[in-house]
């Protein structure tokens, strides 16, 4: 087993620069998109992708939804999202 070197932390931590820090989701728009999706039962790539950004698009009113479920066909690097063979495309063509 290979160990690792062990970093000490410094009291001198530079802290993250303003506009990398994402900002928590807040807002009437947001909690509107918010129930929307939780009632209708909805896959939005933002929540399955785990998408930093989720709180950014949904306070503007925006969401990106899955219309195959929460499996997505391609598998992309930088996402989260499981990759396979959504069931209602299996539903769809039985034969395939």
């Amino acid at each position: 087993m290979i160990e690792l070197p062990v970093v000490e932390s410094s009291k001198n931590t530079s802290r993250k620069p303003e506009w990398l820090r994402v900002k928590l989701p807040v807002g009437q728009t947001y909690a509107n998109v918010r129930r929307i999706v939780d009632v209708n039962k909805l896959h939005t790539i933002c929540e399955s992708g785990n998408c930093p950004n989720m709180g950014e698009c949904w306070g503007t009113g925006t969401a990106t939804f899955m219309i195959l479920g929460n499996v997505c066909t391609r598998s992309c690097t930088f996402c989260a999202v499981a990759t396979g063979c959504p069931m209602n495309m299996i539903r769809m063509n039985p034969a395939g």
